[in-house]
């Protein structure tokens, strides 16, 4: 009796754990969902608060630039940047860029290497000490960033600003990644590139959600979010990293319709247009 009822508990547990759920809820994220006859069981896990998180990436922003050296970011973020048709947004006079959960600026350093042209660069993280990095690692490459300390979900820019917003693997820590898009897209001109790297179903995959509470995100789940935050073009592609990681990453892209606006706020400091005296640092 008892071996019966191990086998039918090992039964439900193997079919929740190879189902991915999709939906996610405030305050945590789903690892697996599932049923069995007239069992519905779901596997969740809390995130990690603002605070918590940037504390992590404070402590590993030391070896954080190293890291991403290590795992060829710069590089493998290239041809996808290229493909998304940043660089000819980049082509009109005074463009402006938003690099939101910058890091150490990777994805910036490559976009720069690929425009090989001139825009007015500005990047956000929840992290002081990611943002020292940054500024550190995009000077030495002969930019110079304005760089603030923020939440992606309260981007302290007005509306309309930017002609490319962009973000390496932030979305995927965030219980409701829709907030955040909906921020990005506030600040988008129309015709503007949304470019969004996540990391994807995978082995390394696995660790990086078991590290650091995130999704692992699908193609067609990567998709449906850009989708329903009212972009258009919408295109997915792997992204082949290195250090034996192979395609730990996807990158996704889209467009904002040139005849929409901005998005619905979300309060009322949206509603007016964020500005930078909305922030709480600045470097």
């Amino acid at each position: 009796m008892v071996l019966t009822e191990w086998t039918y508990a090992m039964t439900i547990a193997n079919r929740i754990l190879s189902t991915p759920s999709t939906l996610g809820s405030q305050g945590s994220i789903p690892i697996a969902s599932g049923g069995f006859g007239s069992f519905e069981i779901a596997l969740r896990r809390r995130t990690r608060t603002a605070s918590d998180l940037a504390d992590m990436y404070d402590g590993a922003s030391k070896s954080w630039a190293q890291t991403s050296r290590r795992l060829g970011l710069e590089t493998a973020y290239s041809d996808p940047l290229i493909s998304s048709g940043a660089v000819e947004v980049l082509g009109k006079p005074s463009a402006h860029v938003l690099d939101c959960g910058i890091g150490s600026g990777s994805l910036s350093l490559a976009l720069a290497r690929v425009a090989q042209k001139p825009f007015d660069h500005h990047g956000i993280d929840t992290s002081s000490a990611m943002l020292a990095v940054a500024d550190a690692e995009l000077r030495r490459a002969a930019i110079v960033p304005q760089l603030h300390q923020a939440d992606v979900r309260a981007i302290p820019y007005p509306d309309l600003t930017f002609d490319v917003v962009m973000a390496a693997h932030v979305l995927e820590h965030l219980s409701e990644p829709h907030l955040a898009l909906r921020e990005m897209v506030r600040v988008l001109k129309p015709g503007g590139v949304l470019f969004a790297c996540m990391t994807r179903r995978s082995v390394f995959g696995t660790f990086v959600q078991l590290r650091w509470r995130t999704w692992t995100v699908s193609n067609q789940q990567g998709i449906a979010w850009l989708r329903e935050s009212g972009l258009t073009d919408l295109q997915a592609r792997p992204i082949e990293l290195g250090f034996g990681t192979g395609r730990a990453s996807t990158a996704f892209w889209a467009k904002k319709p040139l005849g929409a606006l901005d998005s619905p706020p979300n309060d009322g400091v949206a509603a007016r247009g964020r500005t930078v005296d909305d922030c709480p640092a600045q470097i």
